[in-house]
C-alpha cells in the first residue's frame, strides 16, 4: 500500500497529467529519459567488495528502493521494469564502444524526452509538476505504472489519490 507521502506526490503529479495526449507524450518520454540518465551513468565504474559496479546500477538500486519505501507493489513493479532497462543500457553503452559515442546518444535521448515532456504540457495547458518540486522527478516514473494499474483496475487506492474519475484513460 501507498504511504502518504507517495499519496499526496501522486495527487499532486496527477493533477497536471490529465490530457491523454500529455500522457501518452510521458508514456515515451519519461522511460526514454529514464534509459538515457542510465546509459551515461554506465560510464562511471567502481570497485566495490570486490566486484566492478556501475553508478548505473547503483543509482537504479537505490531508485528502486526509494519506490519501494513510497509503495512496496509499484516499487516492485519498478525494480521488474528498471533491471532490463538497467542492462539494455549497459549493452548500448558496450556496443557504441566510445564514451563520445555514449555521450551522443545520452543527449539525443535525453533531449527527445524532455521535448516530449513538454509537447505533453503544452497539449495540457499546465507545467510541469517539476518545475514546482523536483522530487515529482522521482514520481513520475511511478506515476507511470500506477495509471498503469489503474487502469487495469488493479489500485483503487491509487485511483482515489490520483482523482481516477479526471486522470485514467478510458
Amino acid at each position: 500500500m501507498a504511504n502518504d507521502l507517495f499519496r499526496r506526490q501522486l495527487g499532486a503529479y496527477a493533477s497536471v497529467h490529465r490530457d491523454w495526449r500529455n500522457k501518452a507524450t510521458h508514456f515515451v518520454g519519461i522511460p526514454v529519459i529514464v534509459f538515457s540518465l542510465l546509459l551515461i551513468l554506465s560510464l562511471w565504474r567502481f570497485e566495490l567488495g570486490g566486484r566492478e559496479w556501475t553508478l548505473s546500477l547503483a543509482i537504479a538500486i537505490l531508485a528502486v528502493l526509494g519506490w519501494m519505501a513510497l509503495d512496496l507493489g509499484v516499487g516492485i513493479l519498478m525494480g521488474i521494469i528498471m533491471a532490463p532497462a538497467w542492462y539494455a543500457a549497459e549493452a548500448f553503452a558496450g556496443a557504441l564502444g566510445s564514451p563520445s559515442a555514449v555521450w551522443t546518444a545520452f543527449a539525443v535521448l535525453f533531449v527527445g524526452g524532455w521535448v516530449l515532456q513538454f509537447l505533453g504540457h503544452h497539449y495540457e495547458g499546465k507545467r510541469p509538476a517539476l518545475i514546482d518540486n523536483i522530487f515529482q522527478g522521482f514520481i513520475g516514473p511511478m506515476f507511470l505504472v500506477a495509471e498503469t494499474l489503474v487502469v487495469l483496475g488493479q489500485r483503487n487506492d491509487l485511483a482515489e489519490a490520483m482523482g481516477e474519475g479526471n486522470v485514467t484513460a478510458r
